[in-house]
């Protein structure tokens, strides 16, 4: 995870506490039901114990499922083959031979075909072998259901607190790369390192997978705004992908620079977007008005130096970087402003209903 609430110092010794609480849990259960090796308990609960709730849950269903299936091919070969020695090298050849073909589609295969070996195996010599794999995939189920109501109910780590942080910090580092952007454009259009947006961008790669995660398992367990999760990591994805179109067009063209005349009108836009960034990360809805004066500003402007012919002192690449430019700033503002506009929709359906 990149999550930093999840690499923390704190997060690791309540996921090691969590881990030893489910362990301890899945034992004594299996002990309370008279199951002869309770260590499958708790090695099962080791195992899917993950440090957010989301990935936790993942790999309990993983498991979950994987062990049923795999029980299910377990006792098939129980059944079908005889208990000599030769026999059951074909059925444990077949079953996790066919399991393993079975990961082309899906992991959970993995799994079955570590159940099985342990159901067809462990039961050789045992009067009835069904009945002993059986109990065994019960262990395997306490182990998992310690471990997911653990993971729920102590000191729960959600994926989707984690997204919240990082989006919060990933929007204050937006703004600031658009501060940048925007200061080295009206400053004679001073170009930066090509390399200037990789690390903002190398950290937004994950926010979609891991809100999949919270739509596909959080959800039905916490109550969760996943609406408005959702249209902040689309709305984040659309500013990283102008910032990049903006650095392109400031990089991509030499000669002497120009000082911009409608700067004034830049630099509030630049101003009320930053700060409309770091409201939509903060939790605050941007400020719809400004948003709209200065890019209505900006554009009035433009429209009246093209008028006056004031973009005629450019030469043709320097008229492309500028349009360029300009319309990523622009793009970044009209699309602020839609999420404003929705943001403020759906507040007002909410208390209407």
């Amino acid at each position: 995870m990149n999550f930093t609430a999840f690499s923390s110092h704190q997060a690791h010794i309540k996921h090691g506490l969590k881990t030893g609480i489910a362990a301890v849990l899945a034992y004594i259960l299996a002990d309370l039901c008279n199951l002869k090796f309770g260590y499958w308990a708790a090695l099962s609960a080791v195992i899917v114990m993950q440090i957010n709730v989301a990935d936790s849950i993942k790999m309990c269903w993983y498991r979950f499922s994987g062990t049923a299936i795999g029980a299910f091919i377990g006792v098939l070969c129980i059944l079908v083959f005889p208990q000599t020695p030769h026999m059951t090298m074909l059925a444990l050849f077949l079953s996790v031979g066919f399991c393993a073909y079975m990961t082309r589609y899906n992991n959970r295969y993995k799994m079955a075909a570590i159940t099985t070996t342990i159901v067809t195996l462990a039961s050789l010599g045992v009067p009835n072998r069904v009945e002993f794999g059986l109990f065994r995939v019960l262990e395997i189920g306490i182990g998992v259901a310690s471990a997911f109501v653990t993971s729920i109910t102590i000191w729960p780590m959600r994926a989707s607190e984690g997204l919240k942080t990082d989006l919060f910090k990933q929007f204050e580092e937006c703004a600031a790369n658009y501060e940048t952007l925007m200061e080295g454009f009206l400053d004679k259009q001073s170009s930066l390192i090509p390399s200037a947006l990789e690390a903002f961008n190398s950290k937004l790669t994950k926010n979609r997978e891991i809100y999949a995660k919270v739509i596909r398992l959080e959800r039905f367990i916490y109550v969760e705004d996943t609406q408005l999760l959702g249209m902040k990591v689309d709305i984040l994805e659309k500013c990283a992908s102008h910032l990049r179109a903006m650095l392109h067009a400031l990089n991509h063209v030499h000669g002497e620079g120009y000082n911009i005349i409608m700067e004034t009108e830049l630099r509030q836009l630049a101003k009320v977007t930053a700060q409309a960034m770091r409201d939509i990360g903060s939790k605050r809805i941007p400020d719809e008005q400004a948003l709209h004066n200065a890019l209505v500003a900006s554009q009035q402007k433009l429209e009246s130096l093209r008028k006056e012919g004031a973009t005629r002192r450019f030469y043709l690449q320097k008229m492309i970087q500028f349009f360029a430019f300009y319309h990523g700033a622009q793009f970044i503002c009209e699309d602020l402003l839609r999420y404003t506009r929705e943001r403020k929709k759906i507040n007002a359906r909410r208390v209407k209903n």
